[in-house]
């Protein structure tokens, strides 16, 4: 049998291409995307990762003051095993540059080299007191040199510092225009918000130091973590929980593994199922059923092992060159370098591999279980009839009812039931194919019929034999229900989220006076600055709420034009008020507050909405109903999209009127936005890649099809179809099939676009809307039709290249 099982390998090497396409495709899809969604995920984590390097655990103070971050600092230097500790803060300060004042924000610097996570690319590292470090792009907006003097004012104090070095700046959880040593900051006073004590321990003593740490009095009853764990809740904290990446990661990555399994599957059933003769005639001459299956399973074996490592090979370059076209076409996309993990390797090697030999199995045992003169005669496959027919349909719709339910209970914050769900119940749509799909061809087959005799040839065809037409069809459909998730997930993920951000960051940038009024020209200054599309001067005056001062604005409609959403549009009555401030003035929302501006005290009621910084929102008129007179106080502005969210918060600060504030969202909404377009750019690789599955599947499918019916094809010559009509009519059932798979698929990946982004963000995010890109979604149809037609042009034209008595006389 090993001569006949080269033989076969050499002899059946077309039939193999295209199973050995499909298994390359298929483990290269899957190693694509380990290393595309690696890149995406050290994108993500690869700057607040570098600011964390060498914190081997992290008190969080975010909440406490300053005096308090101090003690905290002070008692965990003591603690045995602590090598250096630094006090990271972070806040908004006005510092004076030679004869200008500007806003900056401003962090700490560590005296310790292993906690100093800043890279200095020109000057030195600070040595002491009253030195700074300045990032290189305020350096240069500023006019700022090494050596030059700053004073920082503080809250009463305007200590002076020292330039020794610029920096690259950072988006991370502590980036900021301006660094100073911890005893400068210090002396600011509570002008500046602590963020976390960053310790790092003695070689070897990382663990004990946690340990001690954790619910030590040292700590004062703050959170103590590790330093990875910081970063992870960094990372989800800076995406205001948005946190999809890795679950995502683990979807694409069970997808591909799924994808691949059943185009595989198919595409080897159709081979065995077309060597029926062959290996029939094998057993008439002596080979016995068990030399037949174990034939199979070594040729499938000999071809997993090959495609399978050849697929290695190509997803890794796949992944290559998807990271290299994502920072090519995306400036500004943080994404890391394409990174396979061992795992990310011998999975799908191996499942490549197991998937062809498990593919064998069923169709070499069907096959070697039939008598040698049974299995001679002409085998015509007649879809869903008799006992194997039900069976068929009543796992078919078993699969589908358990994966729908499945589906239901995984928007439910049950990602890995949710996905298991999706997977099943596809796969009883792929076991229901042979019922649906030649279903629908009935209904759109007459159409083609009219065109002559090579439509009504078609249209015959695709409906003869089901489970042929379904195979064929079950590789696009594959293709397209992906392709559509990805589309519709990505939409309706994308407009959640902006109503997320909108809710909480509506307004964008803004200046706000809280010393007298806003100066009359920042305005037209505000409103020429690169990066600004529109802007609003908002009038306000200070009132008292249950007892403590507060300033007001008022909410005209200009106003409400610069603003995202209008949930934070105040009605009469009401005030809107962000969360922190309404938890540090103790008002509960929908309750009343007792409000006063002149004399008369009236009850209004707080309730939440986008913050807009440490003020209050109220409707127009509000504030002459309450006897105050309003003069301008506050400048709004709103970012052009695609606007760099620092630059535009940096040029804004500069105009801050003396005593100013700088409010707005837009820094946070640019680092969630960035982070959603690495997962929408690793998708849009993704989607390429099942492009190319679906265009091997479908081609190989066809391919396979026309080589089954090269008799018949050859009779059809014989009685008179032109070359021409056989051309059409290989074209016309391409189109009808193509046509069905991407209706059926579109259909599908509408509802497993919708279901899955409600399954990855179940618990993160509410309401998840379903958002249908229609134009994308016709613009994949008519890909997908194309696809079709250009997937019969080969097989078609060697049908048409077969002589009729050479076609009749093939085996």
């Amino acid at each position: 049998m090993r001569t006949v099982l080269w033989g076969s390998l050499r002899g059946h090497a077309r039939r193999y291409v295209a199973a050995g396409v499909a298994i390359v495709m298929a483990v290269a899809f899957m190693v694509a995307v380990n290393a595309l969604s690696g890149a995406a995920r050290d994108g993500a984590r690869a700057e607040i990762v570098a600011q964390y390097a060498g914190a081997d655990a992290v008190v969080d103070v975010t909440d406490a003051d300053a005096a308090t971050a101090a003690r905290v600092a002070a008692a965990v230097s003591d603690v045995d095993g602590v090598e250096a500790v630094v006090a990271n803060r972070r806040s908004f300060v006005n510092v004076v540059a030679g004869p200008s004042r500007h806003l900056m924000s401003i962090g700490t610097v560590s005296a310790d080299d292993g906690l100093r996570w800043q890279d200095v690319v020109e000057g030195r590292a600070p040595e002491g007191r009253g030195e700074a470090l300045v990032s290189r792009s305020t350096a240069e907006r500023y006019e700022v040199a090494v050596g030059d003097v700053l004073a920082v004012e503080g809250d009463g104090t305007s200590p002076e510092v020292v330039v020794t070095g610029l920096v690259e700046g950072a988006a991370g959880a502590l980036g900021s225009s301006l660094y100073v040593d911890e005893h400068t900051m210090t002396t600011l006073g509570d002008v500046v918000s602590s963020v976390d004590v960053s310790v790092r321990a003695a070689e070897g003593e990382a663990d004990a130091v946690h340990a001690v740490l954790d619910g030590s009095a040292a700590v004062d009853g703050h959170v103590v973590m590790t330093g990875d764990a910081w970063v992870d809740d960094q990372i989800v904290s800076a995406s205001r929980d948005i946190d999809i990446i890795q679950r995502l990661v683990l979807v694409f990555a069970a997808v591909a593994a799924f994808v691949g399994a059943l185009v595989i599957a198919n595409t080897i059933t159709i081979v065995l199922a077309q060597r029926r003769r062959e290996l029939a005639l094998l057993r008439c001459v002596g080979a016995t059923r068990k030399q037949i299956v174990r034939s199979l399973r070594t040729e499938s074996l000999v071809l997993g092992l090959a495609a399978s490592a050849l697929g290695v090979v190509v997803g890794w370059g796949l992944g290559l060159t998807a990271v290299a076209a994502m920072r090519a076409w995306t400036p500004g996309l943080t994404l890391g370098s394409a990174s396979l993990t061992v795992m990310g390797v011998v999975v799908p090697f191996v499942l490549g591999v197991l998937t062809v030999v498990g593919a064998t199995v069923l169709p070499a045992r069907r096959v070697a279980r039939l008598a040698p003169l049974e299995a001679l005669r002409p085998h015509e496959t007649t879809g869903l009839d008799g006992r194997a027919g039900r069976l068929r349909i009543g796992a078919g719709v078993l699969l589908f009812g358990a994966g729908a339910a499945g589906l239901a209970v995984g928007t439910g914050d049950r990602l890995p039931v949710g996905l298991v769900g999706g997977m099943l119940s596809f796969l009883g749509v792929v076991v229901l194919a042979p019922l649906m799909v030649p279903a629908a061809l009935r209904l759109v087959g007459p159409l083609v019929g009219r065109t002559g005799v090579a439509g009504r040839l078609a249209a015959g065809n695709v409906v003869r034999n089901p489970r042929r037409t379904a195979s064929s069809s079950t590789a696009l459909l594959v293709g397209v229900t992906l392709i559509t998730t990805v589309v519709v997930g990505s939409a309706s993920l994308r407009t959640t989220v902006d109503r997320d951000l909108d809710e909480s960051y509506a307004l964008d940038v803004g200046l706000v006076a809280t010393e007298g009024a806003l100066p009359v020209d920042v305005e037209r200054q505000v409103a020429a600055l690169d990066g600004v599309e529109s802007v609003a001067v908002v009038d306000g005056a200070r009132i008292e709420m249950d007892g403590h001062r507060v300033l007001a604005l008022e909410v005209d409609d200009a106003a409400q034009a610069v603003m995202r959403g209008d949930h934070a549009v105040p009605g009469p009555g009401e005030i809107v008020i962000g969360e922190e401030l309404a938890s540090a003035l103790d008002l509960s929302y929908g309750e009343t507050a007792a409000v006063r501006g002149g004399a008369d005290l009236v009850t209004m009621r707080p309730r939440g909405g986008g913050a807009v910084g440490e003020v209050v929102l109220v409707a127009p008129g509000t504030l002459a109903g309450l006897g105050v007179s309003e003069k301008p106080r506050a400048l709004w502005a709103r970012g052009a999209d695609g606007a760099p969210a620092e630059q535009v918060m940096a040029d804004v600060a500069t105009l801050a009127p003396a005593g100013g504030q700088l409010v707005g969202g837009l820094e946070q909404r640019g680092w969630v936005v960035l982070q959603l377009d690495v997962v929408l750019a690793v998708t849009v690789g993704l989607l390429a890649v099942a492009v190319l599955i679906a265009a091997v599947g479908m081609a190989g499918a066809l391919s396979l099809s026309v080589l089954e019916r090269t008799r018949e094809n050859a009779l059809l010559r014989a009685l008179g179809l032109s070359r021409r009509g056989l051309r059409f009519t290989l074209g016309a059932e391409a189109l009808l099939m193509a046509g069905v798979g991407a209706v059926l698929g579109t259909v599908l990946g509408t509802a497993y676009g919708w279901l899955g982004v409600r399954a990855t963000t179940a618990g993160l995010m509410d309401d998840v809307g379903l958002s249908v890109p229609w134009g994308q979604v016709a613009l994949v149809l008519a890909a997908v039709l194309l696809l079709g037609l250009a997937a019969s042009v080969l097989p078609s034209r060697r049908a048409a290249r077969i002589a009729p008595a050479e076609g009749i006389a093939a085996l």
